[in-house]
């Protein structure tokens, strides 16, 4: 197995390993349609990451879109039971460029769960998105935050809807001196700026710093969320992937759709999270009543340029022969190799910058080892 994962680019091999692995702990493979109906994406603009829709008009006169979302094509159509509903699947979504006006295809992987969540399901879903992460690369990072903490306190402050989200954008680039400076200048007391000012600052392994976290639980929207971290903890704490959870409240997403738990994971090469997921009961709701959600994604469309295979060889055999010879037993050959596990290729003459551990020349009906390319 591992010899035919490393004849496979990073992004073939993980979709292979993440697929057996969300097989491994009950999650059904789920497949969609390429396209939905325009308006059910442009209804629910906020909640993409990219605000550009690739759209074409059907033959039957409906305005459609190239998928720019996994998740909401999975809330509206899955099919819902008493049970939960596990999915994983691997597509791929469509979006602009950050750079460019261009759109681009990006090949995702990840679960999504429907039902009724409580705190296992929580922690299954934390662990194996750690999981997930170290299929990619040993030196990962878990970044687990609440939309309990900093939006719960953010309700409680009158001011503007601006101002919380510039306070947001503060807490997100844990700039904290802008914060402060913004609290003073919009009337936020001085207790409260203080306390925005830690939870801010707040990042560490997950064990560390859940004490000092909860330590500053000021309302009960805070102290729930104290007791699931906790619960979280404690179940992945014999875990060898532990050490690599951390608490950092600077992770937050759109209030309106997101509750809970939210985490974006990160490894050693690439420069941007490469892992993303969260709770979404506001969004679950809103397409589905009275339905909870949690699910993450993984980016694949960048790992084959940050994690590159460098292979010592293009195939184990190469296999050489004149065209004006005769060569009926030279399939008979290759079948031989192929079926003994080698990987072969036949070709006329070597191909420029062609490595093969060894080449043959096919003479009179049989191989001649010759010097390897």
């Amino acid at each position: 197995m591992e010899e035919f994962l490393a004849t496979m680019s990073k992004e073939d091999s993980l979709t292979y390993e993440l697929s057996r692995l969300y097989k491994q702990w009950g999650y059904k493979e789920y497949r969609m349609a390429k396209f939905e109906e325009y308006s059910f994406y442009s209804d629910n603009r906020d909640f993409l990451s990219s605000k550009g829709i690739l759209a074409f008009n059907n033959s039957d006169g409906r305005l459609m879109a190239l998928k720019p979302d996994i998740t909401l094509s999975i809330v509206k159509n899955a099919k819902l039971s008493d049970s939960l509903t596990k999915l994983y699947y691997n597509e791929s979504v469509f979006r602009m460029s950050d750079s460019s006006l261009d759109y681009k295809e990006i090949k995702q992987t990840g679960v999504e769960v429907l039902g009724n969540i409580d705190e296992y399901l929580i922690a299954e879903v934390l662990g194996l998105a750690a999981k997930s992460l170290r299929k990619i690369d040993k030196d990962f990072v878990l970044s687990v935050s609440h939309m309990a903490f900093i939006p719960s306190l953010l309700s409680e402050l009158e001011i503007s809807e601006n101002t919380k989200k510039d306070i947001i954008r503060c807490v997100k680039g844990k700039n904290i001196h802008d914060l402060r400076s913004i609290c003073e200048k919009n009337g936020v007391a001085a207790d409260k700026t203080e306390l925005l000012s830690k939870l801010a600052g707040i990042n560490g392994k997950i064990n560390t710093v859940i004490p000092e976290l909860c330590a500053l639980a000021c309302n009960n929207e805070m102290k729930t969320a104290c007791s699931e971290l906790e619960f979280i903890a404690s179940s992945l704490s014999k875990s060898p992937l532990a050490d690599r959870l951390f608490i950092d409240l600077s992770v937050l997403n759109n209030t309106e759709y997101y509750n809970g738990i939210i985490f974006q994971g990160y490894v050693e090469k690439a420069p941007s999270a490469v892992l993303s997921g969260g709770r979404y009961d506001k969004l679950a709701g809103k397409l589905r009543e009275n339905t909870q959600a949690i699910g993450f994604a993984v980016y694949l469309d960048n790992l084959n340029l940050y994690y590159k295979k460098k292979r010592e060889f293009d195939s184990d055999i190469l296999i050489i022969f004149d065209t004006q010879s005769r060569s009926e037993s030279l399939l008979s050959l290759v079948e031989s190799f192929v079926d003994k596990g080698f990987s072969v290729r036949v070709e006329h003459s070597i191909p420029e910058g062609y490595k093969a551990k060894t080449v043959y020349s096919y003479e009179n009906g049989a191989l001649r080892e010759v010097t390897a390319c």
